[in-house]
């Protein structure tokens, strides 16, 4: 076996140890001895096969028993019990509560005015202040002193001096109304209006048209002073425009600032008073509507009507023709 031990050693390059305890276990299992199985690693003739495991005896049955195994082949298998599904608490309901919003107390009308009044004066003052700097940088150019002693002025068209500051009012009066609206609910939130802020506006730039218009009249008939016969330019002092814009500002602010507190209705009004108040602010509405739009359509039918008048002044040649053909047009219109 020694001899057998190391050839199978050598053959499969495995220490001896290893080789021997390895064919014994081979041995047991296939039923053979250990020299077979190291004569089969060394070289030599095959390992034996395993014996294959004896097949076990078929019973015979009889056909009695045949019967019923058929029988319960047959049978039809029984139905599986429905899965009860598993129980799911339902949600716990969750209370949401509310937060209540503070009662607010109704505002006399005379304060509200009075707030609204103040911020929109303040802010049309301050508004003025700034196109009056915008306004100097566009005529910084035309810059002149008319004679010794004179205060600065600036050589302009009258219409286009009256058309900027219309235009100019217009932007104002919108962006006045609705900023002295938004500042009078943040200084008292019972004092906040319950209609749109458009129309709010939209009052706001109708307001400014027409003292816009105004003012502008006013700077170019009464404050300026005419250069030459046919009156296309005037001087228009810087002093004395600076005035006119920060007043006419205030002015304009307050008074676009106080129609929509006194036309509007506020959020905090008490029940009792809540038709009343929609029949009066409907009735003002029509009250202020009629005249801001007659003065509308005569800011914009007389305007150029009361031009066509100045231009057409007696001193030059074809003055009295075309203020009677001017006239004749206003009647006829």
């Amino acid at each position: 076996m020694s001899d057998l031990l190391e050839a199978a050693s050598a053959a499969l390059g495995v220490p001896a140890p290893l080789v021997r305890r390895a064919a014994a276990a081979r041995a047991a299992v296939v039923g053979a001895t250990p020299d077979d199985i190291l004569a089969a690693w060394s070289g030599g003739a095959p390992a034996p096969a395993a014996a294959p495991a004896a097949a076990p005896a078929a019973a015979e049955q009889s056909p009695a028993a045949e019967e019923p195994a058929a029988a319960s082949v047959a049978a039809p298998p029984e139905p599986a019990a429905p899965a009860i599904p598993a129980f799911e608490p339902a949600p716990a309901a969750v209370a949401v509560l509310e937060e209540e919003r503070p009662k607010l107390e109704p505002v006399p009308m005379g304060r509200r005015v009075g707030t609204a009044v103040r911020i929109g004066a303040w802010v049309g003052a301050a508004l003025g202040v700034v196109g009056f700097l915008v306004a100097t940088m566009t005529w910084a150019p035309a810059a002149i002193i008319p004679s010794e002693g004179a205060g600065v002025a600036v050589e302009v068209s009258p219409t286009t001096v009256l058309l900027a500051i219309t235009a100019v009012s217009v932007v104002f009066g919108a962006v006045v109304a609705s900023l002295s609206r938004a500042a009078t609910s943040w200084r008292d939130p019972a004092m906040e209006l319950s209609g749109k802020k458009s129309t709010t506006a939209w009052v706001g730039a109708a307001i400014g048209l027409v003292l816009g218009a105004a003012a502008g009249g006013l700077l170019t008939g009464a404050i300026a002073t005419p250069v030459g016969e046919d009156g296309a330019f005037v001087h228009l002092p810087v002093l004395a425009t600076l005035i006119v814009m920060v007043i006419g500002g205030a002015v304009l602010g307050a008074v676009t600032a106080a129609v929509p507190q006194v036309v509007g209705v506020p959020v905090a009004i008490a029940e009792d008073e809540i038709e009343e108040t929609e029949n009066v602010r409907k009735r003002l509405g029509a009250t202020v509507g009629v005249p801001v739009l007659g003065a509308v359509l005569l800011a914009v039918l007389g305007l150029p009507f009361a031009y066509l008048l100045i231009q057409s002044n007696p001193p030059t040649a074809n003055g009295p023709p075309n203020g009677a053909t001017a006239t004749r047009g206003g009647i006829l219109g």
